[in-house]
This record gives C-alpha cells, sequence and structure tokens, in this order.
C-alpha cells in the first residue's frame, strides 16, 4: 500500500480547539458551531469550496471534507506569507503542518477521496482508490518551485492536489506536528503538554518561505 505524507496547515492558536474537539473536523462544521478558530484561508476560494461538489462519494461539498496536501511550501502558504489572504495578517511563522499519512487514513475505514489539481478547477480529478496515487504529479511535488513555466502553464494547479477525508480527522491519526522555528515548537510543546498528547514536533524552516520572491 501507497505510503504518502500529508500536510494540513492550521494557526497554531487552533491547537487547543483541535485536541478539545478530539480531532480535525470539516469547515462547514466548524462554521455550524461555536468551535474557536483562526480562519488562515482566503475568502474567495472558500466561497468556491463551498460551491464545489464532490462528483464521487461521499459526494457533498468541499466544505465537508478535512484537506490535506502532498506537500509542503504550498501556494496557500506562500499567499499567506506574502499578505494576500485578507483578514490575516500574521504571516507564515504562526502557522504549523499536522502530519498524517494516507496509509494511515485508509486503515482508520474513514471515508476519503483525493485530486490531481486543485480541488475548484473544473478539469480536476476526483479519485478514491489510492493505486490511483499515480495520478498526481509527484515530480512537481517534490520540486522547491511550483509555480507555472511557459513550457508547462499547469504545474501550479497540479501542486494543489488534495487528499480530503470526510468530516473528521482523529488526533490519533496526527502523528507528528511541523514548525519553522524553535521558538514554536516550544509554544507547541507546552499546548501538547497542557492537553496531554504525546506528538513528535520537528522544526523545518525549509517548508517555509524566505524573503526572496519564491522562497
Amino acid at each position: 500500500m501507497s505510503k504518502k505524507w500529508l500536510y494540513h496547515l492550521t494557526h497554531y492558536r487552533n491547537l487547543p480547539s483541535i485536541f478539545e474537539q478530539g480531532g480535525l473536523v470539516a469547515h462547514r462544521m466548524i462554521k455550524g458551531s461555536r468551535i474557536p478558530y483562526i480562519d488562515i484561508a482566503n475568502v474567495g476560494i472558500q466561497n468556491k469550496r463551498s460551491l464545489t461538489s464532490i462528483p464521487i462519494p461521499p459526494y457533498g461539498t468541499l466544505h465537508d471534507y478535512v484537506p490535506f496536501y502532498f506537500a509542503p511550501k504550498s501556494p496557500m502558504l506562500y499567499a499567506i506569507h506574502k499578505g494576500y489572504v485578507e483578514g490575516y495578517k500574521e504571516g507564515q511563522n504562526e502557522i504549523v503542518y499536522l502530519l498524517s499519512r494516507t496509509d494511515l487514513i485508509h486503515r482508520s475505514g474513514l471515508a476519503y477521496l483525493f485530486t490531481d489539481g486543485h480541488a475548484i478547477m473544473k478539469f480536476t480529478g476526483f479519485y478514491h482508490d489510492l493505486a490511483d496515487l499515480n495520478k498526481i504529479d509527484w515530480k512537481v511535488m517534490q520540486s522547491s518551485f511550483w509555480f507555472d513555466t511557459e513550457e508547462d502553464p499547469d504545474r501550479k494547479r497540479r501542486r494543489q492536489a488534495e487528499f480530503l477525508v470526510h468530516q473528521f480527522v482523529p488526533v490519533a491519526l496526527i502523528v507528528a506536528i511541523a514548525v519553522k522555528d524553535r521558538e514554536m515548537k516550544q509554544k507547541i510543546d507546552l499546548i501538547l503538554q497542557q492537553y496531554r498528547h504525546d506528538k513528535q514536533v520537528v522544526v523545518r524552516p525549509h517548508w517555509y518561505y524566505g524573503e526572496g520572491r519564491w522562497k
């Protein structure tokens, strides 16, 4: 069975709510409750996601799923880094990665599916068989740069392929947390201690952007 790492972005101050809920909750469930939540997503894109229907079981819309990327250093994080997300100006240092794996999700029995590109694009494909993970462009996932080129104007869409888990992902399936620096690691370690969770916290500065245009 394929074992591919999965990357969910969230603000570190969302961790207490995540632990109190017992896991990651789909966007629709968050908005329909009083769960404290710092939204780091683009409002316009989220509006489109709320209307984007899933063409395969268990159906619904994108807001019925917990999203993961197949690679770090996503276009979404770049938008956060550059201050392009309306309503969010705290930058990328406050953002952490919650890590899981495809085989763990599969063995858990949770309903899931995945895409071969940005999920709101009309020509993006949807799949639910892990044998179809070869539809993902792993070369662009492993590349340091994802921007479109004259030779390949579709790289950014493919880099934003998603693994989507229906409604909820238990904390037990989050195997590690990645952060930008040691200062953030100390904050996360304290939160984990407070909520009595034993999770590995790793420092991965190369999963974040620098000061240059594409760094």
